[in-house]
């Protein structure tokens, strides 16, 4: 019989095994998900990482574009005024608020584009205005300079005198003349600022804006450098820069930057000192920045003190977690029976504390914590201060109670695609403060996955970034808007005229642009005041807004001139011009009601030229140009009119401005000449010549003075013709001093309004006349009428200076302008000079004869004697006789001849001609 043996102690080994299973399945499984943990962590602390680096440089980029942003608004005050005082940018400076929004800015400052010809002059005029030490530095002879002009200091930074010449550092150099030939921003290398000294200096860099001449071109970059007139700049240390952003350096991120692409020690911006050893970086990057047309190099490590702050730090959870999990476990698996879906929640509860545990919660932005499904966790209390919101208001609520309504579906839908597809999302947002109060902040989102790549949380800052906004706004407003009248300014005006043209070119339709120009506005400012004109201004710019139609720009240029913009004037060239031209008559029709200037009554009227555009047919500058050329128009035929651009007016400009540039070659090379006219008395004895200017041109051949003397006279190169026909004629007079049959005469020479009204004319006449060895009795002096219209007590001094010296004085075209009889007696003449247009019809037109006789009579009275022009025939002259003027200018004695021509017909025993 056999016997069984029990089998009890076999199932009591394998229940007491048991244990020892769950518990090496229970460490293996720990030591997987942790090796997994480990990996997942890597990725996660590289994704912030690379957020971090990212964040770093769009902060750089923000702060730059702002600090862009404002040198604009220094710029615009330039186009608006041309030279803003003092005080001007001083209270621009003061309404950034430069220590709250600006940081890091040192010096925002003028440098003045000079070159070497006329330091002197700058120099002068830099003392008498208010720098009686300015002395440019360094001194030493250079081609160009850009002495510093104006400068105003951030505070803490110790004054400098001004004059420092920027231009004579090549780093500083480099960068102003990449912001001269591209019309934008441009950043320097490495320097030490001027406000800095010693070895303890700290980096710097500055930023530099062109200023270019108000009105001129600057499309090309020969048009650029033409028009230079100086620079604006922003100087900066960037340790304090960095400051703004971060403090000394970003959290648990060690930041250098260099100038350029290399790294070493001459090229670091940031920090300023060499830095201390540190430990070695666990992550690290370089980025490269390119600002202002310059590149930074950007080097960001990640250290221990990163890891602990954005790592996931859930190895040692995971393993202690898991160990005392496979210990737990092995104690229940005796009770595996009855406690396995007990056992299954306290585990699942664990393992989600443990990933939440993970999160890094510690910041001084507002923070919130959401799960997977968007349902709030946790906020802090820089969320509370921000929004007015509590944690009790929060918890188990979704953020979309912080939604202001302002952003469409769409706009969150893209956000949330974004999230999912990088795990990350940052932007500027409009959100909602429990008060209600709606306010800009600076959101960033990050998911936090699981070990299965499942998104267990969301993790958001949120940045309040209403005072920056503010600050922007104020710029903006400076750099794109007139400060005295709101409205835009020419750089917006550029900007609304480009979309007028697209919608035109997109439209097939016609737009029109209005230059107004208010009449006799100077007049104003020099009779009730600058402040009476800014009234002026501001009421003209009202009743401009109401008077146009929705859609319709005005603009301000700057002065007395604005510029409208009209699109929409329909598909015909006629009807466009019909529309412009009803909205036109609309404007001086507005414009011509009276004002109320401090309570005085006051009438002003204004000057319009339109011209039409369709699409970008023609570029922005023409249509200014044509605009500008039409209200000169509208000026000439009256004022207070509305005239169209004629491309006539377009030929006589490119005419014009080609004559004058041959001008003022004519002058640098010498092609002018004198002819003399003889001047005879009686019956042709020679008393003298009248030396008149002839222009010897290489292609046109020899240029007669009324085709370039009202040109010269308008450019203002009537100055240095007038000088050099004074200095020939005296020379002239010297040498016929030395031959007795050409000693008695003298020689008379015109002189303009403008040379003569010049503060030197009479030291200028004498150091001539000294110069030369010229007999000052023999030299006249011609003056027109016009020169008498106003300040005729200093016209009569300073022929009186000259008249003592024994110099003469000739009226010349007496009878065609503003001669007061009263003037006339007071003025030391010698003798009047009938206009050759009476001359002309004396023997026909009695108004001529009796204006002829009227003059001789009024010149006997008064004991002048008196000289007809224009005497071209016999009886011309014995006409004249006949009524006491005995003195003749004209083609029947002898036209203007060169000087040997000339001399040869004063050589003839009779100069009388048959």
């Amino acid at each position: 019989m056999t016997v069984r043996r029990p089998s009890r102690p076999h199932r009591f080994s394998l229940l007491s095994a048991l244990p020892l299973l769950v518990l090496a399945a229970g460490l293996g499984l720990t030591w997987t998900v942790w090796e997994h943990e480990r990996q997942v962590s890597r990725k996660e602390l590289r994704a912030h990482f690379d957020f971090s680096l990212r964040e770093t440089v769009s902060r750089i980029e923000q702060r730059m574009a702002a600090y862009e942003k404002m040198l604009l608004g220094v710029r615009a005050l330039f186009d608006a005024s041309a030279t803003p005082g003092r005080g001007g940018l001083h209270d621009y400076v003061a309404s950034l608020g430069l220590d709250a929004n600006f940081s890091g800015v040192q010096v925002i400052g003028v440098a003045e584009w000079v070159p070497a010809a006329g330091i002197g002059s700058h120099v002068a005029a830099m003392r008498r205005h208010g720098q009686p030490d300015y002395a440019i530095a360094p001194p030493g002879r250079r081609a160009q300079f850009a002495p510093v002009v104006q400068r105003e200091l951030g505070s803490g930074v110790l004054p400098r005198p001004l004059g420092y010449d920027v231009w004579s550092e090549p780093v500083r150099r480099q960068a102003m003349e990449r912001a001269r030939d591209s019309g934008k921003a441009a950043l320097s290398g490495k320097v030490q600022l001027a406000i800095d000294a010693g070895p303890a200096a700290r980096p710097g860099f500055i930023m530099y804006l062109p200023l270019y001449a108000r009105g001129r071109p600057v499309d090309s970059v020969a048009a650029r450098r033409a028009n230079l007139v100086g620079w604006v700049y922003a100087s900066f240390r960037m340790n304090q820069l960095m400051a703004t952003l971060y403090g000394e350096q970003p959290p648990g991120l060690a930041l250098t930057i260099h100038d350029g692409i290399e790294q070493a020690g001459e090229t670091r911006l940031y920090p300023a000192a060499e830095p201390a050893a540190a430990p070695a970086a666990i992550l690290s990057a370089n980025e490269y920045l390119v600002i202002g047309g310059h590149t930074w190099t950007l080097s960001l490590s990640a250290l221990d003190d990163y890891q602990a702050r954005f790592g996931r730090n859930a190895e040692p959870l995971i393993a202690g977690a898991g160990a005392g999990l496979s210990l737990l476990l092995a104690l229940l698996a005796w009770l595996l029976a009855t406690g396995r879906s007990r056992a299954v929640r306290l585990a699942a509860a664990m393992t989600s504390e443990l990933r939440i545990a993970a999160a890094a919660f510690d910041s001084r932005e507002g923070m919130m914590i959401t799960d997977a499904e968007r349902v709030v966790l946790r906020v802090n209390s820089a969320f509370t201060e921000t929004t007015g919101y509590t944690a009790a208001d929060m918890v188990g609520r979704t953020p979309r109670m912080l939604q202001s309504a302002q952003h469409d579906a769409a706009f969150y839908r893209d956000m949330w695609l974004t999230i999912e597809n990088i795990g990350g999302w940052q932007g500027e947002i409009l959100a909602r403060r429990k008060s209600g109060e709606l306010y800009p902040k600076w959101l960033t989102i990050s998911a936090v996955k699981g070990a299965d790549g499942r998104v267990t949380n969301y993790i958001s800052t949120h940045q309040d970034i209403t005072e920056r906004k503010k600050a922007e706004k104020k710029i903006e407003e400076l750099a794109f808007f007139d400060a005295l009248t709101g409205l835009p300014n020419r750089t917006l005006l550029i900007d609304r005229l480009k979309q007028a043209m697209t919608a035109g070119s997109r439209e097939r339709s016609y737009g029109a642009v209005l230059f107004i120009d208010l009449d006799h506005f100077k007049t104003l400012n020099d009779t009730l005041g600058h402040d009476q004109g800014d009234l002026l201004l501001q009421q003209v710019a009202r009743r401009l807004g109401a008077g146009l139609r929705a859609g319709d720009t005005v603009a301000r240029l700057g002065g007395d001139e604005f510029v409208v913009v009209l699109a929409g004037l329909g598909h015909a060239p006629c009807e466009a011009a019909r529309q412009t031209e009803m909205l036109g008559e609309k404007i001086l029709a507005t414009l011509n009601k009276p004002y109320q200037l401090g309570g005085l009554e006051y009438r002003s009227t204004a000057s319009i030229g339109a011209t039409l555009f369709h699409g970008h047919d023609t570029s922005i500058d023409e249509l200014l140009k044509q605009a500008d050329l039409a209200m000169y128009k509208s000026k000439e035929t009256g004022r207070n009119a509305l005239r169209f651009f004629d491309p006539g007016m377009q030929r006589a400009v490119m005419e014009r401005a080609a004559l004058e540039a041959g001008l003022r070659e004519a002058i640098r090379e010498g092609q002018f000449v004198l002819h003399y006219q003889a001047q005879v008395a009686g019956a042709g004895r020679i008393t003298g010549a009248e030396a008149l200017l002839r222009w010897r041109h290489p292609q046109r051949g020899m240029v007669a003075p009324g085709d370039f003397i009202p040109l010269a006279e308008e450019t203002g190169l009537i100055l240095p013709l007038g000088n050099w026909v004074l200095r020939g004629a005296c020379a002239q007079l010297a040498a016929w001093a030395a031959r007795p049959q050409m000693a008695p005469l003298s020689i008379a020479v015109n002189v303009s309004a403008k040379q003569f009204r010049e503060p030197d004319f009479v030291a200028t006449v004498l150091a001539v006349l000294a110069e030369t060895g010229a007999n000052p009795h023999r030299l006249k002096l011609e003056l027109t009428e016009s020169l008498l219209v106003d300040n005729v007590q200093d016209i009569i001094e300073k022929m009186q200076a000259l008249k003592a010296k024994g110099v003469g004085f000739a009226l010349d075209d007496f009878g065609t302008g503003y001669s007061s009889l009263s003037y006339l007696k007071r003025l030391p003449l010698d003798q009047l000079k009938i206009d050759q247009s009476f001359v002309r019809d004396v023997l026909v037109d009695p108004n001529d004869a009796a204006i002829a006789r009227t003059i001789v009579a009024l010149a006997q009275s008064l004991g002048l004697g008196v000289i007809a022009e224009g005497v071209e025939t016999r009886t011309q002259r014995d006409f004249l006789a006949g009524f006491g003027c005995h003195a003749y200018q004209g083609y029947y004695f002898s036209r203007p001849l060169p000087l040997e021509a000339f001399e040869a017909y004063a050589a003839q025993p009779s100069a009388c001609p048959i």
